[in-house]
């Protein structure tokens, strides 16, 4: 058994660490960039399962790391609380992955779903850190049939996100159980509730 199989099997086993992931994904595949290890994790709502290799069934995201991420996100759940500075961390790390995995969503690819849940096609989003500062900044555009994620802030977006970790975890796991749902019904009710957020401070018309 390698050490980052022993790893993510230690992790998959903290309470804190199945508590956090629970309503982001239920499969996720890792790949270690430095070792060419691949991994399938399960998560099951009160327990996740790790499994040598990529499954068959499509994951909810793909996520390269190096092994030294592993040792680090170990350590980050090493106690039963994450701070707001190991969370930020951990959401910067996962950011992007996450952002892609909801722009391969089926919904968002159909253009007349996309206007009956008011999905932006241009849109900037930065991640707060824990002093307020923006990091990560991203412009996401809708052409020719598809998303693009450009790092850094290009164009003039119908609407620039700055968002918290908490924030944007929030919102993953709506989308989430939304995608899982499969029912028109339950991304309406989203669409609903993206209205009224998008009104909150953290969203600013640019």
């Amino acid at each position: 058994m390698s050490d980052n199989l022993q790893l993510l099997q230690a992790l998959a086993e903290k309470k804190s660490a199945v508590e956090w992931f629970r309503g982001l994904f239920k499969r996720a595949h890792l790949e270690i960039t430095d070792t060419g290890e691949k991994f399938t994790i399960l998560h099951h709502g009160d327990h996740a399962e790790v499994l040598s290799g990529f499954q068959n069934e499509k994951p909810n995201f793909v996520i390269p790391l190096q092994s030294e991420n592993i040792r680090r996100l170990t350590s980050a759940f090493s106690d039963t609380t994450i701070d707001a500075q190991v969370e930020y961390r951990i959401v910067k790390f996962m950011l992007k992955p996450c952002l892609r995995a909801l722009l391969d969503m089926g919904l968002m690819g159909n253009k007349t779903l996309m206007d009956v849940v008011k999905v932006d096609k241009h849109w900037q989003e930065a991640l707060l850190d824990p002093q307020g500062n923006e990091d990560e900044q991203l412009t996401v555009i809708y052409v020719n049939r598809q998303w693009l994620i450009i790092p850094g802030y290009y164009g003039k977006p119908q609407r620039r996100w700055r968002l918290t970790p908490g924030e944007l975890l929030d919102f993953q796991r709506r989308v989430f159980a939304a995608d899982e749902s499969g029912k028109i019904s339950v991304w309406l009710d989203l669409a609903r509730w993206y209205v009224n957020w998008r009104k909150q401070a953290a969203l600013t018309t640019a």
